[in-house]
């Protein structure tokens, strides 16, 4: 274990922050960054406009070679933003992890300490001990929500940036607006409900589909609207691991190069603000924008049991081939759809292509929060606070929340678990089912339409089911 040691001006960069992220070219612009409906399709609401970018690469081919090379001639925001990083970072020096920051970290005892903490104006560190999915994006909301802001100062520096940081164990995770049916192989046998031990969970936040194991990290960092900036923080990580890498004596190729333009064992990132190693897409984030927050989260792939991801995943759709009068054509399963489409990208584990320089996910936690301490710090300490269920049970946060008249719309952990959540949210639809010929017209996971006079459908009541699928 390591430990990352960060010199940082501190004025030069509150300067930096607050001036030069703040006017980034197109930082008020949403229309020109994939915030702003990805797909062309979804209609947010004002009020929450989530985000449709989440993994959007993580599983299929896709050429990643000219991205580095794209990002050099386009002179785009994010050399400005490495740019500034390496200037005010340097490069930091390490050694081994001492037992005073082994113990800096602060157990949050009971939820109203939690609530207290959340609703505090200032910056902190928060990392789960739960494994459980559900609880973890609890976590995640109920933070995001319940940050306090200055509405009547949106412009002045915010000072109550977190960064949360939580594992799932085997986990199957789509977007908001995304449809299960087509994008998760819900047949697996991997899956709970087929008896196997890999969650299936819709999250808050729009985007693709992406599945997680003790193997990798997820983390979400948060800050205003005003001082957002798309770029920045995947930024900031790949300089924080390259910086850590450079100093590792371990960190050489262990892998074929899958582009010509990538570093050799160090991180990168693509023209979509993925994070890539040797060519390879080792996370994938989203983003989301309300309440006059917002945050940045993702998922760094460390150790993770990919085999057992590919079998979850559905495969992409094929096209089926059919002749009409000497005429081809292609029909999908899936059509008149408003959701959004995964797209898919070759994958690997950090440790396999760092030659085991990186190799667990508590690495890559201490990394990313002393990082986040040395960038933030500015003369305040910042605090690292664990969260367990066995001292947070978030259904008392919700009741505390209620009975002191604290506003708190999150419904957490009440809703995500909820059959009513994973699949009626599903946005509209019609599969074809190429070996019987019958279609399912289906809106909020209700059939309104179909031609199937075997399965005693009942239109407008009957929920559409994965064995109506091939």
């Amino acid at each position: 274990m390591y430990k990352l040691q960060i010199q940082l001006g501190r004025r030069a960069y509150k300067s930096f922050f607050v001036n030069n992220i703040r006017h980034s070219s197109n930082f008020f612009d949403l229309k020109n960054t994939p915030f702003e409906n990805v797909s062309g399709k979804e209609n947010e609401s004002s009020d929450v406009k989530d985000l449709n970018n989440m993994y959007s690469n993580m599983f299929e081919s896709q050429q990643i070679s000219t991205s580095n090379r794209a990002m050099k001639n386009e002179g785009n925001d994010l050399d400005d933003i490495n740019k500034e990083i390496n200037d005010f970072f340097g490069t930091p020096s390490f050694d081994t992890l001492d037992t005073e920051n082994k113990n800096d970290i602060e157990e949050i005892q009971n939820p109203q300490q939690f609530i207290d903490l959340v609703k505090s104006d200032s910056k902190f560190c928060i990392v789960s001990n739960s494994k459980n999915p559900f609880y973890n994006l609890s976590m995640e909301d109920f933070i995001f929500r319940n940050t306090p802001i200055d509405k009547a100062n949106l412009a002045s520096p915010f000072n109550s940036q977190r960064l949360m940081l939580y594992i799932n164990d085997k986990t199957c995770v789509f977007g908001k607006n995304q449809n299960p049916f087509k994008e998760v192989n819900l047949k697996s046998k991997l899956l709970k409900k087929n008896g196997g031990n890999y969650d299936l969970v819709r999250r808050y936040s729009g985007g693709g589909t992406v599945v997680h194991d003790i193997g990798n990290v997820n983390y979400s960092y948060l800050t205003s609207r005003n001082e957002f900036d798309q770029k920045f923080f995947n930024s900031f990580i790949v300089n924080l691991v390259n910086n850590y890498l450079s100093a590792s004596q371990n960190h050489v190729l262990d892998v074929q190069l899958n582009t010509e333009t990538t570093r050799n064992g160090l991180l990168d990132m693509n023209e979509r603000g993925d994070i890539t190693c040797n060519g390879y897409k080792v996370s994938g984030s989203a983003f989301k924008i309300a309440l006059n927050k917002s945050y940045h989260h993702g998922t760094m792939l460390i150790d993770s049991n990919l085999r057992e991801f590919s079998k979850i995943m559905r495969p992409k759709l094929r096209k089926s081939e059919h002749v009409n009068n000497g005429i081809r054509y292609d029909m999908e399963e899936f059509s008149e759809e408003t959701d959004v489409d995964s797209v898919r990208s070759p994958i690997e584990n950090l440790k396999k292509l760092t030659n085991n320089a990186l190799s667990s996910p508590e690495q890559f936690i201490q990394i990313l929060v002393n990082g986040f301490k040395s960038l933030f710090s500015n003369n305040q300490k910042i605090k690292t606070y664990s969260i367990d269920p066995e001292s947070v049970d978030f259904m008392e946060v919700y009741k505390l929340c209620t009975e002191n008249n604290l506003k708190n719309s999150s419904k957490g952990f009440t809703e995500l678990a909820t059959q009513d959540w994973i699949y009626r949210h599903t946005p509209s639809f019609k599969y074809t089912n190429k070996t019987t010929g019958f279609y399912y017209r289906v809106k909020k996971g209700v059939v309104i339409d179909t031609n199937d006079t075997n399965n005693n459908i009942q239109i407008n009541k009957s929920l559409f089911r994965d064995d109506l699928m091939v």
